[in-house]
């Protein structure tokens, strides 16, 4: 066994039940190249993201299912609601049920060049809003631009039911609204913590008032899990975490063995095996966004180091200014206290 996918006399037939029938590389190469532009794109890609690919579409290992068109998949609230429930139910510690998927009214908050892969809005059986959002690279500033986001999806449930109800709208009306970020690259708040990845933000008083807040977040830094020393399965949750992450054929071997509901899903995404273009114009296209987002973040990254230097500079200049007028203080107290002695000899003579 190669370090990236099983040879086909050797395949295992949990492998094969996941991935679907192999194919000879030298026909997969066949394929891709009865496109000149599907073959141009492919030969774009460095040696290690064809091996990807040629894996893939041989069916000896799996892609990630954080390309977008693979997320959208398996994750489709109106097509597989159950498969967004458990994943929720499972991050939440509690039994949740979809009863409505609402539709993007308008536009919500964007960013220019951000790959968010997918967001999933959904209302769950007590009220309330969930909004599932997976994410490439991390934000620079996730809390700032969280809240923002949040804001948003509150006023558009506050202007719907205000509309609704009229004279009758009361603020009691109104249901939390839960944003869960998933991240494959986070940033350096949430690196700074680990081994920590699953970060909840939980609202509270110093005087321990209760009182309400429709405001939840939640973080998920899938970078910091992959990093586990321990690779145990160990509940729902690191199964779905997993299942986020894993492309090795050992890792989904286990993953099966443990929770077979996921075996479906790896189907699904090996349906594409069938849609050579369709599935390297994918890889393109995050190929050229990460790199974009790269350049942005490290653009980003530098302007912060540039102000917290300029920073420094400012605070140096106030304490060498504050120390120059000590210095001068101290001397014109030394010239006055010379003067006083001065005097006094003069006196005393």
């Amino acid at each position: 066994m190669s370090k990236n996918h099983f040879k086909a006399k050797e395949f295992p037939p949990i492998l094969r039940k996941a991935f679907g029938k192999p194919k000879k590389r030298d026909l997969v190469i066949k394929d891709i190249s009865k496109s000149p532009e599907t073959l141009m794109q492919f030969n774009s890609f460095s040696p290690a993201d064809q091996e990807r690919i040629i894996g893939f579409l041989a069916g000896e290992t799996t892609l990630q299912i954080l390309y977008d068109k693979f997320f959208q998949k398996v994750m489709d609230p109106v097509e597989n609601p159950e498969r967004v429930e458990s994943f929720i139910s499972a991050l939440y510690g509690q039994k949740v049920r979809i009863v409505s998927v609402p539709p993007r009214e308008g536009s919500m908050i964007t960013d220019e060049g951000s790959q968010v892969i997918m967001d999933i809005l959904v209302i769950l059986e007590d009220g309330s809003f969930i909004n599932i959002e997976m994410q490439r690279l991390g934000y620079l500033f996730p809390g700032e631009r969280s809240s923002c986001y949040i804001a948003d999806m509150l006023m558009r449930q506050y202007g719907k039911i205000r509309a609704e109800k009229g004279k009758a709208f009361s603020y009691r009306d109104m249901k939390p609204v839960n944003l869960i970020v998933i991240m494959e690259q986070s940033t350096k708040e949430f690196t700074d913590v680990s081994p920590e990845y699953i970060h909840h933000r939980y609202t509270s008083y110093s005087s321990g008032v209760n009182v309400t807040s429709l405001e939840n977040i939640t973080y998920i830094s899938l970078d910091t899990f992959k990093k586990k020393e321990e690779n145990k399965i160990n509940s729902t949750l690191d199964a779905w975490l997993t299942f986020f992450t894993a492309e090795k054929p050992e890792e989904v071997i286990r993953l099966i063995e443990q929770y077979p509901e996921f075996l479906r899903m790896y189907q699904d995404i090996s349906e594409f095996r069938k849609k050579p273009e369709e599935v390297i114009g994918m890889f393109s296209e995050a190929l050229r966004i990460m790199d974009r987002n790269t350049t942005k973040y490290m653009i980003d990254d530098l302007h912060n180091q540039l102000e917290a230097l300029k920073q420094e500079k400012t605070s140096l200049e106030q304490q060498k200014s504050s120390l120059e007028q000590q210095n001068s203080l101290l001397r014109q107290q030394n010239e006055e206290k010379d003067r006083i002695i001065s005097d006094l000899k003069g006196e005393n003579q």
